[in-house]
């Protein structure tokens, strides 16, 4: 009878038998969809190319299966018919009924079946960057591409305001709002996505995406108008113009314009907002001014 275990359960005489010395580097980082990943197998480095363990993709929801007897792992994705079988020292992988070619076969280390970088992406249809100056794998889901070219690319202001606001960030405010009336607001520099305030009472919290990743920059809580009495993290620069979206405490309504100035504009969003992101809407004749290549 056939042995089927989860990749977790690899045992170490396998480990020995079939693993290859790789190479790591100490400050490697994986991000998958903007989260992340803290992995006891980060990226390492072998003839050249960059290798990643299957078992660290688990953000793209992947169901991985160990038979031992042939020294396989069959990948299966959500949604997706077709299975990946690999086989540890083989450079060619089934996927469905096609057959593969890697650059650099399976192997395993610590425990983990690692692929070449370049392969996630021709496998599964996802968006892979190699960032080597900042010794970091960033990838994106076949089903994510779309909302991150409209997060960097896109014209639509709007849209890309919302999927910023939107991105999962692990930084935690070490401040705490102290109004009793709680009030949500958005505050935006003139033509951009990428960096924004998020205030909540008279808590402001700055965060700027970059590389996918939303930082947690700067934090103060306002005790007087325009004044911060307690603040953490690297003050951001006064920008000439900012945009402003609030939701309003009692009807929900959302109210916007400029902030410091001009004719501020009220109005109630249809069922109101589903998600806080909803209360930005569109600032007439804005023009993004924040697009990457």
């Amino acid at each position: 009878m056939k042995q089927i275990l989860t990749l977790s359960m690899l045992t170490l005489s396998i480990l020995l038998t079939f693993s290859i010395p790789l190479s790591a580097s100490p400050s490697s980082q994986l991000v998958i969809n903007s989260e992340v990943v803290h992995s006891d197998a980060p990226p390492v480095f072998v003839a050249g190319r960059t290798m990643v363990s299957l078992a660290s993709l688990k953000p793209l929801k992947l169901n991985l299966v160990w038979n031992a007897d042939k020294k396989t792992v069959t990948v299966n994705a959500p949604g997706v018919k077709e299975k990946l079988v690999l086989t540890i020292g083989k450079k060619e992988a089934s996927y469905g009924e096609k057959t593969l070619c890697l650059d650099v076969p399976a192997q395993l280390n610590k425990n983990r079946v690692v692929v070449p970088l370049r392969f996630i992406s021709e496998a599964f249809k996802a968006d892979v960057d190699w960032k080597a100056e900042k010794n970091t794998v960033v990838i994106r889901s076949a089903v994510q591409v779309e909302t991150y070219k409209k997060l960097y690319q896109g014209t639509d202001l709007m849209t890309a305001r919302k999927i910023a606001v939107k991105l999962p960030s692990k930084d935690e405010n070490t401040l705490h709002n102290t109004e009793e009336g709680i009030y949500y607001q958005y505050i935006f520099p003139e033509g951009e996505a990428l960096r924004y305030y998020s205030v909540v009472g008279n808590l402001l919290t700055c965060y700027e995406i970059k590389d996918d990743v939303k930082h947690l920059v700067w934090e103060g809580v306002e005790e007087e108008k325009e004044k911060n009495t307690k603040e953490k993290g690297k003050r951001p620069p006064v920008d000439k113009k900012q945009y402003y979206f609030l939701q309003e405490r009692v009807d929900h309504s959302v109210t916007y314009g400029k902030v410091g100035g001009g004719k501020s504009v009220t109005q109630a969003l249809p069922k109101g907002p589903t998600v806080l992101a909803d209360i930005i809407v569109p600032i007439s004749g804005e023009v993004r001014k924040d697009q990457m290549k």
